[in-house]
């Protein structure tokens, strides 16, 4: 027996055989609200908890010096900031260039959140043991084994993440059914290619960690910050978008 089952999605009705029919699974397709919502909730709070790891300094020790001894948890901070905002940027796009979520794409949504979760930890990790022996930024000594691999913990744990988001947009710029689109699906397409140098490039720095932990975790940063430029210099609606289409589909 065949089933025809419509559903509004995104204030578009959208036939469940049609989707069957593009796609080849039961068309079960999901609002794409939830998925925002919730995933901005998650990483609100990540991004808060990170602040949580800076410490004051005590008032009996001179605040320029305790200041200079936290320096390593600023960095670790400034750097999670910076990649929890690049996701956050993709993602964005992502909801914006999609009319709807399937299965598929709420599991990936579910890795990705649970790596962006664990960043405060890692955070704190890396934080606590880079130059943990020396902490004076003007007295760097070699590094220890423990800098190395908490160093490398936080390369993964960010290299995971990036993978998660890259995985999403290719899904989505590979499913007709969830594009907007014939545009946006061209726009998801070109944004996960550029994604997935982010990816390689995370993924390089981590195996530097393993010998240059600093150098590794300043890589990570210049990662980081150029997944927020990026987007905004490639991702945008083109001139040959149709009228009333910004990433969702005209009302």
């Amino acid at each position: 027996m065949s089933w025809s089952i419509r559903r509004k999605l995104g204030g578009t009705l959208v036939s469940t055989t049609a989707s069957a029919e593009r796609t080849g699974d039961p068309g079960r397709l999901l609002p794409t609200g939830r998925l925002e919502a919730f995933s901005d909730g998650v990483f609100a709070i990540a991004i808060t908890l990170l602040v949580l790891e800076l410490h004051v300094p005590a008032r009996h020790e001179p605040l320029v010096k305790g200041l200079e001894h936290e320096w390593p948890r600023y960095l670790g901070y400034f750097v999670s900031f910076a990649f929890i905002g690049g996701v956050w940027i993709a993602h964005s796009n992502l909801t914006r260039f999609i009319k709807a979520a399937d299965p598929d794409l709420m599991r990936l949504n579910l890795m990705l959140l649970l790596f962006v979760s664990f960043l405060p930890f890692t955070t704190a990790i890396v934080a606590t043991h880079l130059f943990a022996s020396n902490l004076s930024f003007h007295e760097i000594t070699v590094s220890s084994s423990a800098e190395r691999v908490a160093v490398v913990v936080f390369g993964l744990n960010l290299t995971l993440a990036a993978l998660m988001i890259y995985l999403m947009l290719r899904h989505a710029g590979r499913m007709p059914v969830l594009a907007a689109d014939d545009i946006a699906e061209e726009e998801l397409q070109a944004f996960a290619r550029e994604r997935r140098s982010a990816v390689l490039l995370q993924a390089g720095a981590t195996v530097v960690g393993a010998f240059l932990p600093l150098t590794a975790v300043i890589f990570y940063l210049a990662v980081s910050i150029f997944t927020i430029a990026d987007p905004r210099r490639h991702v945008r609606v083109r001139a040959r978008r149709p009228a009333g289409v910004e990433g969702k589909p005209a009302g």
